[in-house]
């Protein structure tokens, strides 16, 4: 009998102990695209669990256009009203079903705003009209529960491509991931504890098209089909917001995809289904919300913060007066006021041109500065510009000291910098060990080049002037670089 015993105390250990080794490997492996991603697809679903249950009114779906354009932290600010952004890059519209049905066993949501890009065509050649990888993306994360059963055996039932045992198990799926493991994968918790965007994509950049034209409702009364499937799954969304009692609307951002063609397909199924449908490709609500695609957009189809600001406060206006949402106060979005605030502002960054307002702006607490001249870098820097150095900690004399190198280091009120006519180069860590840098300037005559590298990457634009690279250490993220040509009037930026 003890001999019984200590067999099965043993077997209990084994199953206990590769049962923990096989959930570190998933979630190790398992890829990860937390806040100082681009997209941080992980942290807006993993963010969404933390949120207070029955405090969100909205929820915002839809692919990556969706996920840049509808900013719940201006809802808020503006209207008072609670959102959280859902949305993802290549979200199908099976994908927005089930995690519309994952949110409603935490949420009572009173409207469903959906971003209606992946209804038409976009990945021909894939069973769920998106990539694969983006569909776990969005899978990956969600809990396990009968919802996500129920989702992932409807995912594999469409693409044979994807296995029910990669869901169950991930390191299956992604177990060539070894070679490629970061950080991220080792510092899950403390990653995970950053959602304050509530989902939304903050993009800086400016398409600069102007091309892109606006259509007129009345162009044509032809429609283009939506893909099969989803349009099945947007009678399921309909069907469940019905039953639910929630409020569907359904939405398209401004993209140069659009047409009239898509426009009348989705009015008429809005009007058969007594949805709201608003385009705001079509001509009278993009020239009413006062929308310019040059600047508002990051790209041929993605907003950026300003065209989002733009886009969520017509939604928040028709929220408000048209489906009774009402304004109320919340912790959980007061608290991250100043958060978005510090984001725009990492955004807005990239788009100032006047030396004086630039090194201005990047006296902050958050950025660490690195600068590092190439060529000659001194003969436009007149008395401002000069003191505006002095004002970020740096001490040495640049005036005068014409084709010299030069590199500069501030990070968290410490400061480092050489002057001289050689080559200057300086290396070192940064967070604690976690990250290297290496910084390098040489004058016209001393090899005419520098270098500002960060963990192996070049960051410097290696410019005549000065080069500066500012990396934001709460972020994790280099938020600018450019050159400022400061051996001509004027000191023109370069980007």
């Amino acid at each position: 009998m003890k001999h019984l015993k200590k067999l099965l105390i043993k077997a209990i250990i084994f199953v206990m102990l590769s049962s923990g080794t096989v959930l570190f490997l998933n979630q190790v492996l398992t890829p990860k695209y937390f806040y100082n991603n681009t997209w941080p697809t992980t942290s807006t679903y993993l963010g969404f669990y933390k949120m207070e249950r029955n405090t969100v009114d909205v929820l915002f779906f839809g692919s990556s256009h969706a996920a840049s354009s509808f900013s719940p932290q201006i809802l808020y600010d503006r209207y008072g009203i609670t959102s959280y952004n859902l949305g993802c890059e290549q979200q199908n519209l099976i994908t927005s079903y089930y995690w519309l049905k994952e949110a409603l066993r935490f949420q009572k949501p009173k409207a469903i705003v959906l971003d209606c890009y992946i209804l038409f065509p976009y990945n021909k050649g894939e069973a769920l009209n998106a990539s694969e990888s983006c569909t776990r993306k969005a899978m990956d994360y969600m809990k396990w529960s009968p919802v996500k059963w129920e989702a992932v055996h409807a995912i594999c039932a469409v693409d044979e491509k994807q296995t029910l045992s990669s869901y169950y198990l991930p390191n299956i799926r992604f177990h060539t991931r070894w070679t490629g493991l970061n950080e991220e994968d080792f510092t899950f918790s403390q990653m995970s504890s950053h959602y304050e965007l509530k989902g939304f994509t903050a993009l800086s950049k400016f398409s600069e098209n102007q091309d892109y034209h606006p259509f007129s409702a009345e162009e044509s009364n032809d429609e283009e089909p939506m893909v099969e499937l989803m349009e099945e799954y947007l009678d399921k969304i309909t069907e469940l917001c019905s039953q639910q009692g929630i409020s569907l609307l359904l939405v398209k951002t401004p993209s140069v995809s659009e047409d009239v063609k898509k426009y009348n397909r989705l009015q008429r199924y809005a009007e058969e289904h007594e949805l709201a449908f608003i385009d705001f490709n079509e001509n009278h609500i993009y020239h009413k919300i006062g929308y310019d695609f040059a600047i508002d957009n990051a790209d041929s189809g993605h907003g950026n913060a300003w065209g989002a600001a733009r886009i969520t406060s017509y939604l928040g206006k028709l929220l408000q007066n048209q489906y009774g949402l009402a304004e109320k106060t919340d912790i959980q979005w007061e608290e991250t006021k100043e958060y978005y605030k510090d984001v725009i502002k990492d955004c807005s960054l990239k788009m100032i041109t006047d030396m004086d307002c630039y090194l201005d702006l990047i006296k902050d607490h958050r950025y660490w500065i690195m600068i590092a001249v190439k060529d000659e870098g001194t003969e436009a820097l007149d008395d401002n510009l000069l003191q505006r150095l002095r004002n970020l900690g740096l001490k040495a004399e640049l005036e005068g000291e014409y084709r010299s190198s030069y590199y500069g280091i501030v990070a968290e009120g410490n400061v480092k910098e050489a002057l001289g006519y050689e080559m200057l180069k300086e290396a070192g860590t940064i967070r604690n060990g976690r990250s290297y840098y290496e910084i390098s300037s040489a004058g016209y005559e001393n090899g005419n080049t520098c270098s500002i590298r960060i963990d192996g990457t070049e960051y410097a634009k290696n410019m005549r002037g000065i080069n500066i690279v500012v990396y934001n250490h709460v972020t994790k993220t280099v938020v600018d670089s450019v050159c400022f040509d400061t051996h001509t009037k004027g000191a023109k930026a370069q980007r």
